[in-house]
């Protein structure tokens, strides 16, 4: 997230942290989607490689909760916007 930029106001500077938030949102899920669509090629081979797809399936745990908790502060922050801009 970004510090303010000049003559910006502050409902300004929420609304671009809004917009980035929706961005990372975005890039995230469809980074997870990747990794979940690797695990799928990996268990559906004859001898899946045990450790690498839990090593994935750990990453596509960690990138869930950081969408979860992007969510949940991009919701707070619409709410402040609503309620104040």
């Amino acid at each position: 997230m970004n510090a303010p930029t000049a003559g910006e106001s502050g409902c300004q500077l929420m609304k671009r942290l809004a917009k980035e938030l929706k961005v990372s949102i975005a890039k995230t899920q469809e980074h997870a989607a990747e990794v979940a669509s690797r695990i799928t090629e990996l268990e559906a081979q004859a001898n899946p490689d045990q450790s690498q797809i839990s090593a994935l399936k750990q990453t596509l745990e960690v990138l869930r909760k950081k969408v979860e908790e992007e969510r949940a502060s991009l919701s707070e922050l619409e709410d402040v916007i609503s309620e104040n801009c």
